[in-house]
């Protein structure tokens, strides 16, 4: 008897399943069209770097080693085992090198959603988005993503062996080439994708401090001031620049049409069971049809087609709003649309969406990131002037820096008409200063200069705690953490 009510149970799961992955004819493919027409992905082919860039990948050598924990753009460099290898196979893919220098100048990567709309050649390799992946609105996929990590490899390798030859300048000009190409990857219309490349933007802004730090005394002054001035300014991350992901909130619109009656505006209880049951339930059979009864309730009370449309619009102009709002806005101290959204009677909105308030903070950090380098560049320019480092940050401006564009924390929340906190915190070192990292502790000596961004809790803890994301403590912008945690053993 077990076995005839499993098998009835298993059943009923693949119905609710398949039920679950069919979205109503032609829905798909307007799903499709309707990111396309975003202005992320429409525009001339002139302006799209995404087939320059895919077809130097296509031609890319097999690294030495695998892309992954082990082997990718932060634990690339010329101390690490196996660099002669490492070094040979960047030298040997300088079609890669040439497609990231033509690429830095366009307007964005331009690759369009849906597998279909890319070149039978790019899908085998994974150089596409496949939305709605077997018919099902949840199931979209970015395998392009490990071609940002292999190109971003690359540039590690090449960058490094590049200053290790004393080839400085294009060693510079191909790191913030590969900077400006991130960032058109940064304007991907997916909170997945875009919170994956602006991570990889911050990795490879941090190994350019690193390759300021390790390699200081050989980058010219006229680089480091152009990098500072002309470069890091422009990349733009602010609130008005880089904007929110709008493809999730196409693909949760069309989820939430696809369980409703149009004609009605009411639930269909069998497509609201088997879809958001499987939402909640992902991979177990049996929890699956247990909260397939459960949605079932819930969509004899749930509110209207209208109405949760409505609550999906309200949800995300509350986001755009404290996307764009000052760092020190009132309204950041609001609990959101979101989380105030009444499960039950807007269950489909919630399990529809993704919540993006992460998406936030890593912002911000990207933004810290930005400006940090740029004033790094502008201190290290300075010292090499006058041998040795300002005490105060407004020495660098005008001749070094445009404080305007750079000197900003996006997690200082002070107002701006308080003079008594600088934006960036920053001290030149009279003594050694301990820093506490999760790898360790590591040591900073005298006549070194510490910069540093608030963290996460917007608390001044005077670079003595850092974390990468800045979740405890504040972010260290200088020194780079990396370069000095290998110098002193805590990193191989």
């Amino acid at each position: 008897m077990a076995g005839i009510h499993l098998a009835r149970l298993t059943s009923m799961t693949l119905a609710l399943s398949v039920l679950a992955s069919t979205p109503a004819p032609g829905q798909v493919e307007g799903v499709i069209r309707e990111l396309n027409n975003h202005d992320a992905v429409r525009g001339t082919e002139k302006n799209k770097a995404y087939k320059i860039l895919f077809d130097a990948y296509l031609k890319l050598d097999a690294p030495p080693l695998e892309v992954g924990e082990r082997f990718n753009q932060n634990e690339i460099h010329p101390k690490m085992a196996n660099w002669s290898a490492v070094a040979g196979w960047a030298e040997s893919n300088s079609e890669m090198k040439e497609a990231i220098l033509e690429c830095r100048d366009k307007l964005m990567i331009g690759l369009p959603y849906g597998a279909d709309e890319v070149s039978a050649e790019y899908r085998e390799a994974g150089l596409m988005v496949d939305i709605a992946s077997g018919g099902n609105l949840r199931d979209n996929r970015f395998p392009y993503l490990d071609a940002v990590d292999m190109i971003a490899a690359y540039v590690a390798a090449e960058t490094y062996r590049l200053l290790e030859a004393e080839q400085t300048e294009p060693a510079m000009d191909l790191a913030v080439a590969h900077i400006y190409v991130l960032r058109q990857f940064c304007d991907r219309q997916f909170l997945e994708e875009k919170m994956y490349n602006i991570l990889m933007l911050i990795d490879a802004l941090r190994n350019l401090r690193d390759q300021f730090y390790v390699y200081r005394d050989k980058i010219t002054n006229e680089k480091l001031v152009d990098i500072a001035w002309n470069e890091m300014p422009f990349l733009r991350p602010d609130r008005n620049h880089l904007f929110m992901p709008e493809g999730d909130r196409v693909i949760a619109e069309a989820l939430i049409r696809s369980v409703f009656d149009e004609a009605t505006g009411t639930a269909d209880e069998v497509k609201f069971a088997a879809t958001f049951a499987e939402i909640q339930a992902e991979d177990e059979p049996l929890t699956r049809f247990g909260a397939a009864r459960r949605w079932t309730l819930i969509a004899r009370v749930h509110d209207s087609l209208d109405s949760s449309l409505d609550r999906l619009t309200l949800v995300y102009d509350d986001w755009w709003r404290r996307w764009r709002v000052q760092q020190y806005d009132p309204i950041l101290d609001i609990p959101t649309k979101f989380e105030v959204t009444n499960e039950v009677r807007y269950a489909a909105v919630v399990y529809s969406m993704e919540d993006i308030e992460e998406l936030f903070e890593i912002r911000n950090l990207l933004i810290a990131e930005v400006n940090g380098t740029a004033i790094c560049a502008a201190l290290c320019a300075y010292h090499q002037v006058f041998n040795a480092y300002p005490e105060d940050k407004v020495s660098t401006y005008g001749q070094f820096l445009r404080k305007h564009y750079s000197d900003f924390d996006p997690f200082n929340r002070v107002l701006p008409t308080d003079p008594t906190i600088p934006v960036f915190p920053y001290r030149q070192l009279n003594q050694r200063q301990a820093i506490d990292t999760p790898a360790g502790r590591i040591w900073v000596e005298r006549d070194e200069f510490v910069l540093w961004a608030l963290g996460q809790d917007h608390e001044n803890n005077w670079a003595e705690t850092h974390t990468a994301d800045g979740s405890e403590g504040d972010v260290v912008i200088w020194p780079p953490i990396k370069a000095i945690s290998r110098e002193q053993g805590l990193l191989q």
